[in-house]
């Protein structure tokens, strides 16, 4: 299979449907996930504090500061019973790092001993990033947590020298081990149970998109095994599941063929059975009436009466036995018992030799016989007997359906590497409808050639030439004569010489 074709089959289909509902379980898993870790939970008011007030105020406390520097103590107590829930804490530091107080005494001073100043002139300009973290190798110190700067300056006046500066940080995080673990635990129990839950849902969807396609096929064989043979299979798609459908709409109509077959040889069989019965009921309806007279009134009817009966009895004795004869061979032909003895001959000769055989019947019915040579046949590998059998057969009954004063031309045309041959009469011709049957045992119609006979004898011919390794053709038009073929492979013998 090429790579061209591959993306068509349902593998291929299956796969990219279940990586695309993959690629979505891991999406929604790792959205779930960054929401649970770094879900904040506010307190009342906090929010708001930090996105719209926390600026604000602090400039106010820096510009009370200013006024009264002195009094930052008690300023920034009375300040952190307002912010106390919010997990902020404000404090003052001087221009050299050091923290005098915050919101919260005796938390970040005693532990907090210096910041360092030219740090917080950065972060109190406004192109400061407070997402960035100025130590990275400690993500929890103080510097990374700090919200925002303000200078604080003498008076309140931004021109004047800083006096020190007001930052507000939020305070450290404190997590147990034990609630780390147990936020893992129900992390990963989430975790599989949404795969577990993804599986079920992608098995669900992926075998409802193939069962969909596989039961409207089913509803399609179940429709023609019920009869509608001429319902198929839709088709329109390029993977498996499509080439079973065609493959169904193929073996279908080639069921429809057979059973076409299958009719038209039930007629055929019908109509052989009533072709044997009337072949073999007309002249054993003679024997039996000629014989009841003999048994009957055999004494009292005359010499002549007699030898007539008996002559008439002969001549159905003998087209029975030469329709069993002929019954017999082509039930030998057909089943290939017969072996064919091949040789190298002049066909020429033997078609002048058939056409001699064939002279006396040809002047009853006041028909003429020609044999055309073209060109410088060679000698033809075949059997004699058999191909002589053949011609006869196609020159009498050219003969027999021929108009008074018609002609039969037996043509020999030589080729390079064999020799075309072919029966062409004036006669009255083969009809259309009669045309592809003409080679099958006792086929007759009313207006046929065969009619006059028990239709065995181009059956006959048709499996002689087969067993030659050529085919028998014919040509006709109704009422403008017939025209049989066949060719002969030459012979690798040379008599030249």
């Amino acid at each position: 299979m090429s790579v061209w074709t591959f993306h068509k089959t349902l593998h291929f289909r299956i796969t990219v449907l279940f990586l695309a509902l993959l690629l979505l379980l891991f999406v929604g898993y790792y959205k779930w996930v960054n929401r649970t870790i770094y879900e904040v939970t506010w307190a009342p008011g906090e929010q708001e504090w930090y996105d719209d007030r926390q600026d604000t105020e602090m400039d106010s406390l820096a510009v009370l500061l200013g006024d009264g520097f002195n009094e930052h103590v008690s300023v920034l107590a009375d300040y952190g019973q307002i912010i106390n829930a919010y997990d902020a804490e404000l404090a003052l530091v001087d221009p050299r790092g050091a923290v005098l107080s915050s919101t919260r005494p005796d938390s970040l001073s005693h532990v907090l001993r210096f910041v360092d100043p030219a740090l917080l002139d950065s972060m109190a300009l406004d192109t400061w990033d407070y997402s960035s973290y100025p130590e990275p190798y400690d993500i929890d110190d103080f510097v990374n947590r700090i919200t925002a700067v303000v200078p604080v300056h003498s008076g309140g006046d931004t021109l004047a020298a800083v006096e020190g500066w007001l930052v507000s940080s939020f305070k450290p995080l404190q997590v147990s081990t034990d609630d780390i673990e147990e936020e893992d635990q129900i992390r990963q129990v989430r975790g599989v149970g949404a795969m577990l839950l993804y599986a079920f849902l992608s098995g669900l969807v992926i075998m409802t998109w193939v069962s969909r396609r596989i039961r409207a096929l089913s509803a399609d064989m179940e429709a023609f095994r019920k009869g509608d043979y001429a319902h198929r299979a839709r088709e329109g798609d390029s993977d498996e599941i499509a080439t079973l459908g065609g493959d169904f709409n193929r073996m279908a109509e080639r069921l429809n063929n057979v059973i076409a077959r299958l009719k038209q040889s039930e007629a055929y069989r019908k109509q052989l059975v009533a072709n044997i019965s009337h072949d073999l009921r007309t002249p054993m309806a003679s024997l039996r009436g000629h014989v009841e007279t003999l048994t009957l009134h055999g004494d009292t009817l005359s010499p002549e009466i007699r030898d007539r009966a008996l002559r008439t009895i002969a001549a159905n004795t003998d087209n029975l036995e030469a329709l069993i004869a002929r019954l017999f061979e082509l039930t030998s032909l057909e089943s290939g018992r017969v072996e064919y003895r091949r040789e190298a001959f002049s066909i020429v000769e033997l078609s002048h030799e058939v056409l001699t055989r064939c002279e006396s019947r040809a002047d009853e019915q006041q028909v003429t016989l020609h044999c055309d040579v073209e060109g410088d046949p060679p000698l033809v590998d075949a059997d004699p007997l058999r191909i002589g059998q053949v011609l006869q057969n196609l020159v009498e009954n050219a003969v027999k359906f021929n108009r008074e004063g018609g002609e039969v031309h037996l043509c020999v045309t030589a080729r390079p590497d064999s020799v075309d041959l072919e029966v062409r009469d004036t006669g009255i011709g083969i009809a259309s409808e009669d045309l592809p049957h003409v080679f099958e045992r006792f086929y007759t119609a009313e207006k046929s050639r065969t009619a006059k006979g028990a239709g065995l004898g181009l059956a006959i011919a048709h499996r002689i030439v087969t067993g030659h390794g050529g085919e028998l053709t014919v040509e006709s038009h109704e009422g403008n004569g017939t025209a049989f073929c066949f060719s002969l492979p030459a012979s690798d013998l040379d008599f030249s010489e």
